[in-house]
């Protein structure tokens, strides 16, 4: 998919695509290039590990059923003995995530006169530009949904919180306190295990009286790693990281790419990371707490369990004549939704941005 920072209300005219004012003389010809040489475009990552449905014709929302974990040794019943009556177990670890998809819908209309006086494609180029914004919608909303899951507490299993340096809270956030490998590794662990972690904050960690799923990384559905550039560059400085010998490979050296796995984890960078600054509230919910630094909340997720996207209706473009005010519209429409499904499929690395 590909994306426009905001769409510019009013109609697309002569004047608005003709550029900035140039010089010529009548005898020294110009050459315009019909090819447009594109702005920087961002690359959306986090809808690619949601779990995705379509709803069909008739159908205004869906429900996904979701096993909440798997029965264990304190969930059943004592084992009868011989001759004795068998007591039986509830089944009562089934439920299910509602999501209904909202409308979202944006154009762009661009005049007859604006098209017949201007070298470039500008049909195309507004196409172009809505699949972009299409994309960008979609991936932001996955993102909101996994940094706005519910974290852990005391009884309940949540989303755990993995902190920069030496911080118990986003308030305690210092210059410095940056992602590390022993943080991925300590990220991957809760994943891992089924004892889940809480934070009073500003204060220590404990354990949970809750269980949580204890999740595995699988090729088909990877723990999956959202880090922005700062923190690639912190990795990318961290010979741990990324010297052959204890990477596995030099395949990261080669691409910078950090899509390899590294500890059994794909590391994805992507610039629609969330990001605060020291006058928002603090993303781990401290009351009154603002975040020590400017700072990233990266994401170490189990693909395909952790939040899902529904679709209502896939990006869909409509290209018409508009003769009474002499233009051509394009307008898109989509429709969409999401939803964590599992909490505790997800940790949250709160890190200084450098």
């Amino acid at each position: 998919m590909k994306t426009i920072a905001e769409l510019a209300s009013g109609d697309t005219t002569s004047t608005t695509v003709r550029g900035s004012s140039i010089t010529q003389y009548a005898l020294q010809p110009t050459v315009w290039l019909k090819k447009i040489i594109e702005a920087a475009k961002k690359k959306h990552y986090f809808a690619q590990f949601a779990y995705q449905t379509e709803l069909q014709p008739g159908q205004a929302s869906v429900v996904i059923p979701k096993r909440s974990k798997m029965l264990g040794s304190g969930d059943y019943a004592s084992s009868a003995s011989e001759g004795a009556a068998v007591t039986y177990t509830k089944l009562n670890n089934l439920d299910g995530v509602q999501i209904t998809p909202s409308d979202y819908n944006y154009g762009i209309a661009i005049s007859y006169k604006a098209i017949r006086t201007n070298n470039i494609d500008l049909l195309r180029a507004a196409r172009e530009e809505l699949t972009y914004y299409a994309g960008e919608l979609v991936d932001i909303a996955v993102r909101d949904a996994l940094v706005g899951a519910t974290a852990a507490t005391s009884s309940t299993a949540g989303a755990q919180t993995v902190y920069g340096g030496d911080a118990k809270a986003d308030s305690q956030l210092a210059a410095g306190d940056i992602l590390t490998t022993s943080m991925i590794a300590e990220a991957k662990r809760k994943l891992e295990s089924p004892d889940c972690k809480y934070w009073t904050l500003g204060s220590s960690e404990g354990t949970s009286s809750a269980t949580k799923n204890p999740w595995l990384s699988t090729p088909e559905e990877p723990f999956v790693l959202f880090i922005a550039p700062e923190q690639q560059e912190a990795l990318l400085n961290d010979t741990q990281f990324v010297n052959a010998s204890e990477y596995g490979s030099d395949k990261v050296i080669h691409s910078g790419e950090i899509g390899e796995l590294y500890l059994g984890v794909k590391v994805i960078v992507s610039p629609n990371v969330k990001s605060y600054s020291t006058s928002d509230s603090s993303p781990d919910g401290e009351s009154g707490g603002n975040p020590g630094v400017d700072m990233h909340r990266c994401v170490m997720i189990k693909a395909g369990k952790a939040v899902a996207l529904a679709w209502g209706q896939k990006p869909k473009l409509h290209a018409f004549d508009y003769p009474s005010e002499l233009e051509k519209r394009i307008i898109l429409e989509l429709s969409y939704g999401t939803s964590v499904l599992h909490d505790d499929a997800i940790v949250w690395l709160d890190v200084a941005k450098e």
